[in-house]
């Protein structure tokens, strides 16, 4: 097969990418090693942010803060994509925007909260600190207990399983090309093309479009580049049905929790609990004690969970970096190769990253704002 650009990956960012690239009337071939959004892009729990995570920033302080601060801009222009995003695609994404609660439960909680607020309000997020009587009012479903918090109007959720695959449909519509159960074994370089080696025959290109996940830095060495993206595994719990409680996304400033309702009425808890991987086989499997833990801080945040039942837990393996900073842009040293990789948070960062890519693809720049990847970009 032989295309201008080869996208490698079908999560969220690589779909995304074919469909800004298929609107500006470029054709893109995606490939990827299984089905589309079958990784981390469909099995997240559908959380759409926009703060300074609180538990790195607890741990990293605030240096490392305002080194990411200027991240917060392209999630920020990312949520902007979100809200019209139902309309741009045709389709019902259970997007709902209502915004998010990062909530503390004692007074020095509160304390970190308002310092974490301030360096966020120097990037431009608005964010509401709330005493306790201003939280009963918001969310009057959260514990008494619970002291104060602040207040993202931006944030939400969105079905992870309908997104990328409204991406892809839209981008086929519009020309591109997508190519399941292909895995890349090898890339050469010769002149101005690139030759990739699959198990499923060659591919010749011009560009590639590194928009792998978890497999980025695997597909990077193939040409000799190192990548700083590991693959984390994580989990994520989901209960029966119930009457509409959950209004907000719902974090903990006490342990790491996400915390959200369905409009089908399921609670989702997450928050970045580990999972196990097995060392041979590279599986991944529920980690029983990560679930009780996980659950009791819900259960603390939300009394009226007790009782409800669990009925599915799950697996998945996000891709990170230590600094949270983004992966976007052309390799300096290799012509037409580029990469797309937004770690953490790909899910909310994967509509803006796309778009920024695709700038750079089709016309070497970008008017998003991104000299805040300084080093990590590769141009």
């Amino acid at each position: 097969m032989d295309t201008d650009i080869l996208i490698i990956g079908g999560g969220i960012s690589g779909c995304a990418l074919a469909y800004f690239l298929a609107k500006e009337g470029t054709q893109a071939l995606i490939v990827d090693k299984s089905g589309l959004n079958s990784a981390a892009s469909g099995a997240n729990s559908g959380s759409l942010h926009g703060q300074i995570p609180h538990d790195v920033f607890l741990s990293k302080g605030e240096e490392w803060a305002r080194s990411f601060g200027p991240t917060l801009a392209l999630m920020l222009k990312s949520l902007k994509i979100w809200q019209n995003l139902e309309s741009t695609l045709g389709a019902d994404l259970e997007i709902r925007l209502t915004g998010g609660l990062l909530i503390a439960s004692s007074d020095s909680e509160m304390v970190e909260i308002q310092r974490k607020v301030r360096i966020e309000r120097e990037f431009g997020i608005k964010a509401e600190l709330l005493s306790k009587t201003d939280l009963r009012t918001h969310a009057p479903y959260v514990s008494e207990r619970m002291v104060g918090a602040a207040f993202y109007p931006d944030e939400g959720k969105a079905n992870p399983l309908l997104v990328g695959p409204a991406f892809a449909a839209k981008a086929v519509e519009l020309g591109a090309r997508i190519s399941r159960n292909v895995e890349v074994e090898q890339i050469s370089v010769n002149k101005d093309r690139f030759h990739v080696q699959t198990n499923n025959g060659p591919i010749s290109c011009r560009r590639i479009a590194n928009c792998a996940g978890n497999d980025v830095a695997r597909i990077s060495e193939m040409l000799g580049l190192t990548s700083p993206i590991a693959a984390n595994p994580i989990q994520v719990n989901v209960t029966e049905p119930v009457a509409p409680m959950i209004h907000h996304l719902i974090y903990s400033a006490s342990e790491k929790l996400t915390l959200k309702q369905t409009h089908h009425g399921s609670c989702i808890i997450g928050g970045g609990w580990s999972s196990r991987i097995d060392d041979r086989t590279g599986r991944l499997h529920v980690d029983h004690q990560s679930v009780v833990k996980n659950l009791q801080v819900a259960v603390n945040m939300v009394p009226d969970l007790v009782g409800i039942r669990l009925i599915r837990t799950w697996p998945a393996a996000v891709n990170g970096t230590d600094d949270w900073l983004p992966i976007l842009g052309e390799d300096s040293t290799i012509s037409g190769f580029f990469t797309n990789a937004f770690p953490w948070m790909g899910f909310t960062g994967g509509p803006i990253s796309a778009r920024l890519t695709a700038d750079l693809i089709l016309r070497g720049s970008s008017s998003i704002y991104y000299d805040h990847l300084g080093g990590r970009q590769r141009s």
